[in-house]
This record gives C-alpha cells, structure tokens and sequence, in this order.
C-alpha cells in the first residue's frame, strides 16, 4: 500500500466524522414529532422510483427546456436522486439533443460537450475514444453495463439519453477508466403509438434512413415494444472515403405483475469504414501543419476496409418486493467480430510519402479478432427511517467477463508498400490481384473477470443535509496477466443544499483498475513487449462541487484531484518503445458547465475544463517527471448556442465553437500538436404539413470554417461536412 493511501483513508473518516457530528446537530434540532407511516410510505416509492413502462417525461431534456435534464438514470448502485442532488460531475446529453445535433455516431456529442475532448473518431477501428480529466476513456455502458466490447459497436440511434459521468467510477461500475464513465441509456417502449422517420445526410453523399417506432402491444399497456432501424452508405465528406452502417434494435417491455417489470433487448449492427489512413514520420522528419496534407482528400485506398459485426442482447428486471424494497438485476451479452483494414503513410525527408497498404484480400472478409463480453448486476434497495434520518440502503454485486480471441498467423494481413509518392496529391491505385490468406485459427488474446460488491448507503438528514457512503470489495482475475487482486474502496459524498436551487457537495472516491496491454505498435514502430498484459492500478479522487438551477439554466462546477498509476511508452530508445508502469499521475482541475434556456428564445450549451495534468513520483524513468501526459489538453471551452426567431417560432438558428489547446504527441513532451478552434453553423425549421405530423429540416454545417488540424498524433482531423436531415414524427 502507497504511504499516502493513509492520508487518502484518514480524509474519508474525516469526512464520515464530520457527518456524524452533523447528524447529531442534526438530531438536536429536529422536529420532536416523527412522519406518520404513510407519509414514510410515499417518500420511499418516490425515492425508490416508480416502475411501468412509461417514457421519460417529455419535458425533460426537450429542445423546448433547453435541452436542460433534472433527472438521471440509476449512477452505478445509487438512484433516485435528481441530477441537482448527485454529488458527481456528469453531463446528460438528451435524445433531443441527439436528433438536433443529427449524431449518427458519438463523435459529434463528444466534440460540443465541454468536459470531453475527442482523440480518436469512431472510424477509427470503431472505437471512439475521449480524455476526460486528462484519462483516455474508450470502454462504453449501456443502461449501466459494460457491454459494448471496449467501445466496439456503440450506437446512438437507440439511445434516450447519453449520461457522461467525468472522474472516479470505482465504487460505481467496478473497475473502469479513471476518467470517467459513458452510459448509453436506451430508449424503451412507450405509452402511446409513435413512429419517426429520419431521411438525411451526414455529409458528402453519406445518405442514411433510420425509423423509430414504439408503442403498447395489448390494449391494457401491459407488453410494450420499441424497435429501431438505420441503414447508412456513401462517400463521407472527405472524397474517395466512404462509411457503410446497417443497425437494427428492439426493445421490449413486460409488466408482468403490478410490481414486476421484465424488460428484453436485443441489437445488430454492421460497421464499415474504408480508405482510413495513418500518418507517421520517417527519423528527422518534422510533421507538417495538418492542411499541407489536404484534409478534404481521403490518404488511403478505397480497397482497404474494415469491417465490424456486433450482436447484443440481454435482459433487466425489477420488482417492487414492498414499499420500501426493491430488488433490481440486469445482465447482456455483447460479440464484436472485425476484421482489420488501414493505411499507413509515412513522410519521408525528400518531400515524399511511402505507403504500406495493410488489408485482407479484397472481396474477402477474414476474422483478425473475436471480442466477447458478459456483464451483470444485482441489487437490491431497502428504504428505512431511524429517528430522523432517513436510508436508503443498497448492497448487490456487479460482474463482468471479458475475453478477446486474435488471428494466430500475424501475416495474415500483408502489405503492400508504394514509394516515392507525391505530396500534391493522394495516388490511387488498383487493388492487386492475392490469393485469399488463411488467418489461422484465434487464440486467447485477453480473458479477464471483475467482480464488485458493494454496500452503500443514502441518507437524507433533513431537507439540507445528505451522505451518500458505501464500501466495494473489488477483485480483477486476469487469465491473461496471471494475476488475481482484490481491494476495499470506499467512497464517501456530504451533501449541503442551502437554498432549495443550490446544491453543493465534497466527494472522496478510491478504485483500483485493471491494467493496460501493450500495443504492436507505437507511431508506426513495433513495440518490443507488444502484447504484455501490466498489473492493476490503485487511484483516488477529491471533488468538491456546486449545482445551481437558475431560471431555466442549469450551472455546474466542479474543482477535482485524481492521483492515478502512470502507464507510458518507455521511448529512452526511440526505435525500441516498451509499454510501462512507473510513477502517478496526479491531475488538478475544474469544470464548468452550463445548459438551458437563458431567455425563452435563447438556449446555451457549454462550459470550460481546465486541467494542470502531471507526471509525479518517477523512479525508472525521472525523465518523465514533470511531463504531461500524452495527447492532454489543459484547457477546453465550447459554447453552443440556439436561437428561436421570434418573428418566425418554427426557425431555429444554432451556431457553436469548440476550443481544444495544445498538446504533446509524446511522454517526452518533444512534440506538441498545436490548439485548433472548430465552429459550426446550422438552422432547425418546424414544417407545417397541413392535416399531416409534421415535418422538422435540420441543417448542421459542422467545422464550417474548413480547419485543418490534427485529430491525435497520426490522424488528421475532419474537414467541412454538411449534414442535413427531414423528420416525421406520429
């Protein structure tokens, strides 16, 4: 155990010391007289939640309220509480926000909202990735699961709601990214028929369909359903690139008793990206500024495409045992096979490029990797009142397992190398003739389990005060790594409402993760301990923080410490990278936020991170000490605005800009990206279609000054892209 783990537990039993000495204050100058029974009754069923097949309310999260959301889905083993009143830092993105933004993938989510900063776009090996307090995060939930296959086949178009939790989510989910956790929250049957249907464009000729229907089954609203489809093709906004989506889901929901709620969900998603290409840099060669390499340009071959099959399915139940118990269980069963294509360009120092083109034959579609997740939970909720205080008390176990299979024959895919290429132009080139390449049968590449079980507990001391304090017992057994740890992390929240629109809190949270696996390759060099799989990772968090709700407007901020174990490139020898575990890191920082209707014609969607990200307690490598982490910004700032023209109440007018400073491309901190500032433009217009539904147009010019930036270390980022879209809704 690390020597300031002690100072990490002492601050927790301080924190639990203070509330105790509070609630006895408390118990003073409480109310002699207790609540009756059924008073008890009523606020149980509220906190607990009430269980039917209903829809979110319709208020909640419209583009009406701002896109403002005072409600939130279960965080881990807690719920019943408002968004206000959870002492955490999370962002709810809602499926208005969603359809107006016209997301066809998370990417456009990520890049508007203020807390995390995109690095990795989803088409890249379909694995969106995000810093959030400076930690990359590409695993992803749904519905509170860890089950989209370390972000493989995550999808937007069956999602309610996006919750984005930024920090410590050990006591929470399990063993996570430090960072903070996304849960997709999907969408479920309705009360009343509905049925949408979307035509649109997500730029250049990318033209999709999707439709969304829901609604009862049986006249009493007992059986529910809700099904989603999408079909996707054409050539992206950067030419000779193109993106194939097939996305099918269904959802359905069964009161089977007045207490009991079974709810079924299954999914099937293809994924298709192609011409995808990598940049890296021959010895002494300086990278050029992003536009020299002509972004609107795909730098790959059409003929090289990825390819990705998820199937996902899986089931949640609830019941109502009492008034004051409530047990609830979920599990889901996701697999992701895909099959690798990509590009890899490097600048060479006479103003060329060579290219390797690494893919299988084409019109084959070999399986490089089968990646399997299992995940579950089971809760259970015991609402009760001692004195003055009031429980909730909850205790349940969350499970994963997690298993990855790869090609045994690493040459499976070859490749194939062009020279002397020209920098005015990409060069194309016919796919070669290739007998179909046997990939050998997969071996193990990756098996993991993770168990948490916690014990916490809600409770409220009067209207103002509130604790929420819980304990896990943690265990990673990675098959793989060799290894089997377990650990106890607490957590602890105190909670002070001093005027009912003003919330405030102070959090300790403590988790232990598992460990990183070394890549094959670090910027297009091989890694000479590609495939090691490290131990696990101890780290903590302090947040204190403030929700208020203004009018219309909800504001948040946020001031946070997380001190975590650094995993790094060891580059002491440039050609010969190794992936390692050595020293901390320790980020400082605050988040503001902001979202809601300012005026009732003037929404805003927003907010600032400031980070001071660094690398602390080195011992084989003090060269790092002091060095940010690779790929950080210290500062975001994003603003979006919509505009209701009075004058004209169906137009909305949107305009936004998104802020990403610079940062270092390596652990070394001898290259640094530069900042980029992206803006969009975009205009909503609600068209009346006499005695038919109807009809909303949706336009969104997103970095509509065209520029040019890199996206992370070898990728460029999006150029201009135009989407538009038309909606019916009945």
């Amino acid at each position: 155990m690390r020597a300031h783990k002690h100072v990490r537990v002492g601050f927790a039993v301080s924190l639990v010391l203070a509330t105790a000495a509070l609630a006895a204050h408390a118990q003073g100058a409480a109310e002699s007289s207790t609540a009756t029974k059924q008073d008890e009754q009523k606020d149980a069923a509220r906190r607990l939640g009430k269980i039917t097949v209903q829809a979110e309310d319709a208020e909640d999260g419209s583009a009406d309220t701002g896109y403002r959301s005072d409600s939130i889905s279960a965080v881990g083993p807690w719920q019943g509480r408002d968004l206000q009143d959870v002492p955490y830092s999370i962002s709810v993105i809602s499926a208005d926000l969603i359809e107006n933004l016209q997301a066809t993938s998370p990417d456009q989510i990520f890049r508007i909202n203020p807390t995390t900063q995109l690095v990795r776009a989803q088409q890249e090996n379909d694995q969106p990735t995000v810093n959030m307090r400076g930690f990359s995060i590409s695993t992803s939930y749904r519905d509170g699961i860890p089950g989209d296959n370390f972000g493989h086949g995550t999808s937007t178009e069956d999602a309610e709601r996006i919750e984005i939790l930024t920090g410590l989510s050990g006591f929470l989910y399990g063993p996570a990214n430090v960072g903070g956790t996304v849960n997709y929250v999907s969408k479920r049957p309705t009360d009343a028929r509905t049925t949408s249907l979307t035509v649109g464009n997500a730029g250049g000729s990318s033209y999709y369909f999707h439709g969304d229907v829901g609604g009862p089954v049986d006249s009493e609203g007992r059986l529910g359903y809700r099904v989603n489809a999408l079909v996707q093709d054409g050539d992206t906004a950067v030419d000779h690139r193109s993106i194939k989506k097939s996305f099918y889901s269904g959802a359905f929901d069964w009161n089977a008793t007045e207490h009991l709620l079974v709810e079924l969900f299954a999914s099937k998603r293809k994924y298709e990206p192609n011409s995808l290409a990598y940049w890296s840099f021959a010895p002494g060669v300086a990278r050029p500024s992003a536009s020299t390499l002509d972004p609107d340009e795909s730098w790959g071959q059409e003929w090289s495409a990825a390819h990705y099959d998820t199937t996902t399915y899986g089931t949640q139940l609830q019941l109502a045992a009492t008034d004051t118990v409530t047990l609830r269980a979920a599990w889901r069963q996701s697999k992701t096979e895909r099959g690798l294509s990509w590009v890899e360009n490097v600048l060479q120092a006479d103003n060329t490029y060579e290219q390797t083109v690494y893919c299988d034959s084409p019109g084959n579609r070999i399986l490089e990797r089968r990646i399997e997740d299992s995940a579950g939970y089971a809760f259970a909720d015991i609402g009760l009142t001692t004195g003055f205080l009031k429980h909730r008390i909850t205790t349940g176990v969350q499970y994963r397992e997690a298993q990855q299979k790869g090609s045994t024959n690493s040459n499976y895919v070859t490749g194939i190398t062009f020279t002397g290429l020209s920098l005015n132009s990409p060069t194309r080139f016919r796919a070669p003739p290739r007998a179909p390449i046997d990939p050998g049968p997969l071996e193990l590449y990756r098996e993991s389990t993770t168990q948490n079980v916690v014990l916490g507990d809600d409770i409220s001391i009067g209207d103002q005060w509130s604790v929420l304090a819980g304990l896990a017992h943690v265990t990673i057994d990675d098959k793989v790594g060799d290894y089997r740890e377990s650990d106890i992390t607490p957590t602890v929240s105190l909670v002070y409402k001093p005027l009912s629109f003003l919330t405030t809190y102070v959090s300790y949270m403590e988790s232990l993760e598992q460990g990183g696996i070394a890549d094959r390759e670090y910027n297009g060099i091989p890694v000479v301990n590609a495939g090691e799989v490290m131990g696990p990772l101890t780290s903590d968090q302090v947040e204190i923080g403030a929700k208020a709700s203004l009018g219309g407007v909800l504001l948040t901020a946020a001031l946070f410490e997380i001190d975590k174990g650094l995993e790094f490139y060891d580059l002491a020898d440039p050609a010969r990278p190794k992936f390692a575990q050595d020293g901390r890191q320790v980020h400082r920082g605050a988040e503001f936020t902001v979202i809601g209707k300012a005026t009732q014609q003037l929404t805003l969607i927003g907010g600032l991170t400031l980070l001071d990200p660094k690398v602390r307690e080195q011992k084989e490598t003090p060269e790092l000490e002091g060095k940010r982490p690779e790929l950080v910004s210290d500062t975001l700032a994003k603003l979006l605005v919509e505009y209701d023209i009075p004058a004209l109440p169906a137009l909305t007018l949107i305009a936004g800009a998104q802020y990403t400073s610079s940062r270092y491309v390596d652990s070394l901190n001898t290259e640094k990206l530069p900042s980029y500032t992206l803006v969009d433009v975009g205009a909503r217009y609600l068209l009346s279609a006499g005695d038919f539904a109807p009809v909303t147009l949706r336009l969104n010019v997103n970095n509509a000054t065209d520029k040019s930036y890199w996206a992370n270390g070898s990728f460029i980022g999006e150029p201009r892209s135009i989407a538009f879209s038309a909606n019916v809704t009945f």
